[in-house]
């Protein structure tokens, strides 16, 4: 078997992959045999002229000279050994988000029947919480947009990126699959779930697990563990003490009041994170921008961008781009404004929006384990207009580079509402400087893309501003035998598929038997 990179098609209905193959190599279709797609993307650099660019493996009964883009295909194999015994067969997860689930997962397959707290709540009872809160402003802090079954991605496009793709993330994609997801999500290289199919998914995963044995504990805080000589020797979940014999943390990048109650009992640290804004645009501008208006959109779906800068010490980006999609609101906590992207599964709204953030670390916000966080609420807090609860600070994106406001501002898909403010107030100098160079350099690569342009603020949970250290190998916590922080909010993964292969890995660890 043979990988195959680079393999360029004209978008279109029918495509012949062996005809591809046969001519990239130079040999005739009759030595090729069995193909599998790895991956496709599409190739935007000529507009109107749109390309799939396939990774492919392909049985070839032929000499051919390998290179960088032909290679022999090794089959990815497990690397993490199931080592840690447990005489427990119920494990305890606190967070229900893609590592918590995943975590369960991979405990059910050795034969475990964890139990899993989250403060918040089911998908169904969640997502009356967030429809509450986006339409009257009713927020409920333990179960919202952060917190509750699925966790923060639940609320988004339903990204499934990956940096890369291992015997672990591939497990991931086919437990999603076998929820629900659609097969495509194997080959994509965008592939997305939308907030309506990840949802879905999340429902058939709880009842999987819960057919295996497992537990979930809804409306259930973790609120202090008591650690003794190395290891956890209790914790506290609304008020009742439990002595698990491991305890798997898959909290949340949002969970301050739980960091905020680990900062002096474990090993921990601040990291580096990116703040700034989201900007909006018609979908019908990016598609024009980025693939060209010739462009079959049925095939290709509407155009998404990745965009990159730097600007002194800070790199400027896009992120969570949501092409035929909304903003929402993503307050966990009162008087307190943060905002994220949102998307279906068919992405057919009329607009696209992205987060156009900069790099923040210590030198922004301080050396405090918790002062990141503490720069994040302080920003959420200062969007947050008393008058106008929950509404959106917003400008054009060509008057914030003006530091002007006009009388007329361009429309948006937030539904709470928007009142216009002078954005070059939110942040230090340095951020506002760099996310404004950051928008130039983008404005020149696609013309219009600040005249177009709406800026919402504030966009900053971008990641988690902490990290939970751990030993690489073990995933313990350093120091404490039976803590094992996993996730993006422990600071080890970026979103939804590296959450759940972090999960699904740790849990991978352990095997069910007397020690």
């Amino acid at each position: 078997m043979y990988l195959i990179r680079n393999v360029l098609v004209p978008v279109s209905k029918e495509i012949d992959l062996s005809k591809a193959i046969s001519n990239k190599l130079k040999i005739s279709s009759k030595y090729i045999g069995t193909i599998k797609t790895i991956r496709r993307s599409i190739d935007a650099r000529k507009k109107n002229f749109l390309k799939y660019n396939f990774t492919l493996i392909a049985e070839i009964d032929f000499n051919i000279n390998l290179n960088n883009e032909i290679l022999e295909y090794i089959e990815p194999e497990p690397y993490i050994k199931s080592s840690i015994k447990l005489a427990d067969p119920n494990p305890f997860i606190i967070g229900a988000g893609p590592a918590g689930l995943f975590a369960a997962l991979s405990l059910v397959e050795n034969g475990f029947q964890p139990y899993i707290f989250d403060r918040g709540e089911t998908i169904d009872l969640r997502a009356e919480k967030v429809e509450n809160f986006w339409q009257k402003g009713i927020l409920d802090e333990n179960s919202n947009v952060q917190f509750g079954e699925g966790g923060a991605g639940t609320f988004s496009d339903g990204k499934l990126t990956s940096r890369t793709r291992d015997f672990y993330t591939n497990k991931i994609v086919e437990y999603l699959i076998k929820f629900g997801a659609d097969e495509s999500i194997r080959y994509d290289a965008l592939p997305h779930l939308g907030t309506d199919g990840l949802r879905s998914i999340i429902i058939n995963l709880r009842k999987f697990l819960i057919n295996e044995g497992c537990k979930f504990f809804w409306n259930s805080k973790l609120e202090n563990i008591t650690i003794e000589n190395n290891s956890i020797a209790d914790v506290t979940i609304n008020n009742e003490k439990h002595s698990p014999e491991i305890l798997i943390l898959a909290i949340g990048n949002s969970a301050r009041d739980t960091f905020t109650m680990l900062k002096d009992k474990i090993a921990m640290e601040n990291k580096s994170f990116a703040v700034g804004f989201r900007i909006e645009h018609s979908q019908e501008f990016i598609n024009s921008a980025f693939y060209g208006e010739k462009t079959d959109f049925s095939l290709t779906g509407p155009a998404t961008y990745r965009l990159t800068a730097k600007h002194k010490d800070k790199g400027i980006y896009s992120f969570c781009m949501c092409p035929g999609g909304f903003i929402v609101a993503g307050s966990s906590e009162q008087n307190s404004l943060v905002l994220n992207g949102m998307s279906f599964k068919n992405r057919n709204n009329n607009f696209a929006n992205s987060a156009i953030v900069a790099t923040v670390n210590k030198a922004d916000f301080g050396d405090d384990i918790l002062a990141g966080m503490k720069f994040q609420q302080q920003i959420e807090k200062k969007c947050f207009n008393h008058s106008k609860p929950y509404f959106a600070p917003s400008q054009n994106a060509d008057d914030f580079m003006k530091n002007s406001i006009s009388s007329i501002q361009n429309q948006t898909s937030f539904l709470k509402g928007t009142y216009q403010e002078d954005l070059n107030e939110i942040f230090p100098q340095n951020i506002t400087e760099s996310l404004k160079s950051g928008l130039t350099k983008f404005n020149k690569r696609i013309p219009g893309f600040i005249d177009n342009g709406l800026l919402l603020a504030p966009e900053t949970r971008t990641s988690s501003p902490v990290r939970l250290s751990r030993e690489r190998d073990t995933f313990k916590s350093n120091g404490i035998t039976n803590l094992f922080p996993i996730g993006e909010g422990s600071g080890y993964a970026g979103g939804i598929m590296s959450s759940a292969a972090d999960g699904f890995k740790c849990s991978h660890l352990f095997l069910l038997g007397l020690n």
